[in-house]
């Protein structure tokens, strides 16, 4: 047809390679018809589009002879642009995926000249060619170097059409009417060439119309829930012409024009559209389009997982800890990110090890690359909070009389072992003791690691052999020392029995000997510690027989 084919040349000639196939994730820039050459210091305008109008956050970056222009929106205009200038754009945006991404178009080779020749084309713009008789149509010029004000004449087999002279010529043409028209430039860059151009012809022909119509569908296959798209092109309706859709023969009331959007499809089903043309001129009044049979996919379910495989949380500031990643049906290929308060830490690794702070979130992320059908395209595991603490100060473990203790007080953890060892079959963590003393029940080798309160643990201590126990205990029931703490003057009360030949010994908090004094014939014993530094002592009362008691103090200055 005269008007579709006129349309392709308008299209096409002069856009200097601007236009090109459009493909996913892509940009195209073009200028409008006409305006590939142009006389020195005219605005140009060059239109950008994007292949994809799912995208987010898109910015155009328009580019001249390499240069950022600062312009992020679809248009650019200018007049700065001389011959042989360059003009691309870069399209910045966030794909399906989410993720940030960018592709570049097409360049533009600019083209100015100080002299070249007007000319003009014409085109069909609103009805169609062949038509019924009666239709109106109306046909549009399109200049070139027609300068910023040019004249038209219409013409109707050749002859002018008087007050036609605009851009636009509407009116009822006769069976074999010809239209053009001719063009008159005002360009400043137009000498020495003539100003006056005549356009193209186009023959009007009166017939009868077949209407035709021809679907397409712009994803198949498609993950099932996904929204999709089919597109009617039509052909030779005449006036007053409206679709219906249809899937498995089920008509869709909802769809009443040329896009039919829907997110509801099912494996194997079958989607048409009728074509109801009611001008009396289309001798098909009802055309049924092309089926399309979609495959539908159901997505796989997308699963994301993380575990500390070596070290603990919580722990120490300087202990590392090691992640290991899971996922399930993401795939060929998926990309995995680690975060660390939501920084990217790591990438395509399903193993991470570092320190942490306390407080740090640890995150895991799987996505998708080969475009399937998933429930999700991109998933996290839920965070890790670690909770971290300084490693405590190993600390050191005496003996005093019968009873074990660490030099500072805190959570401890006491283990128990046969051989004289940190570790083996026989080590033995001790239920219940968690304090910085423990009086021992059993003969073998001790230890202690201090712990924090999240659980950070200290290097281990010496080890102590304890070679002696049973010893019986000295009667504790009767008997009070205070004060406690004191600053210097120790009490130690039997009320009212008398005890001989009781020793007492006063120890540092390492096990060093500080007093030893005897008690004889008496109820009630008073001695003065004040020359001792300030800190943790070990009162041990021993009796003639042998039996002991161990009392813990605190001399405060």
């Amino acid at each position: 047809m005269v008007r579709k084919f006129t349309l392709l040349v308008l299209l096409f000639i002069g856009i200097n390679a601007a236009v090109q196939a459009q493909v996913l994730d892509a940009v195209s820039i073009e200028m409008p018809y006409g305006t590939d050459t142009t006389c020195p210091g005219e605005q140009l305008t060059f239109i950008a589009t994007q292949s994809n109008d799912t995208f987010t956050h898109v910015q155009y970056h328009w580019y001249t002879n390499l240069t950022y222009t600062g312009v992020i929106i679809d248009t650019f205009y200018t007049t700065a642009l001389v011959d042989g200038d360059s003009v691309y754009c870069w399209l910045v945006y966030h794909n399906s995926l989410g993720v940030l991404d960018s592709s570049r178009s097409n360049t533009i080779i600019i083209h100015r000249s100080s002299s070249f020749a007007p000319a003009v084309v014409i085109s069909l713009m609103v009805g169609s060619n062949p038509d019924c008789a009666g239709h109106k149509l109306t046909f549009k010029a399109f200049p070139v170097n027609g300068g910023p004000g040019p004249q038209y004449q219409w013409l109707v087999n050749g002859l002018p059409v008087a007050g036609e002279d605009s851009v636009t010529f509407t009116r009822f043409f006769n069976h074999h009417d010809t239209v053009s028209v001719q063009m008159l430039s005002n360009s400043p860059c137009a000498a020495p060439f003539p100003l006056t151009d005549t356009s193209n012809y186009i023959v009007v022909s009166h017939d009868s119309l077949t209407a035709g119509i021809n679907i397409m569908v712009t994803h198949n296959p498609i993950c099932l829930g996904v929204n999709d798209t089919f597109t009617a092109t039509t052909s030779s309706t005449g006036y007053g012409a409206y679709l219906s859709w249809y899937v498995d023969s089920v008509l869709i009331p909802t769809a009443l024009g040329p896009l039919y959007h829907t997110t509801g499809l099912h494996n194997g089903d079958i989607v048409y559209c009728i074509l109801h043309a009611l001008d009396a001129c289309v001798v098909n009044h009802t055309t049924v389009s092309n089926p399309i049979t979609m495959t539908v996919i159901t997505p796989l379910i997308t699963t994301v997982s993380d575990l500390i495989s070596a070290g603990s949380n919580p722990g120490c500031l300087d202990s590392p800890v090691t992640f290991t990643g899971y996922y399930t049906n993401f795939g060929v290929a998926p990309s995995y990110d680690w975060y660390v308060n939501g920084v990217l830490v790591a990438h395509d690794t399903t193993k991470f090890t570092s320190t942490f702070q306390n407080g740090d979130v640890v995150t895991f992320k799987v996505r998708e690359n080969d475009n399937g059908c998933y429930n999700h395209d991109s998933v996290t595991a839920p965070p890790f909070l670690m909770v971290r603490d300084s490693t405590p100060v190993t600390p050191w473990l005496s003996l005093h009389g019968d009873l074990l203790e660490a030099n500072s007080g805190g959570l401890y953890l006491w283990y128990f072992n046969t051989v004289n060892s940190y570790t083996g079959t026989n080590l033995t963590l001790i239920p219940g003791a968690n304090t910085e003393t423990w009086n021992p029940h059993t003969l073998g080798y001790y230890f202690i690691v201090k712990d924090s309160s999240v659980s950070c643990h200290s290097a281990p201590s010496n080890i102590l052999y304890i070679s002696l126990v049973g010893v019986k205990s000295v009667n504790t029931t009767d008997v009070n020392i205070y004060p406690n703490p004191t600053t210097g003057i120790l009490n130690i009360d039997w009320g009212s029995r008398i005890v001989n030949h009781m020793k007492l010994d006063v120890f540092n908090i390492v096990g060093q000997g500080m007093r030893h004094e005897e008690i004889n014939n008496s109820s009630h014993f008073e001695t003065d510690l004040s020359y001792l530094p300030e800190g943790n002592y070990i009162i041990v009362l021993r009796d003639e027989d042998g039996s002991k008691a161990t009392y813990k103090i605190y001399i405060a200055k």
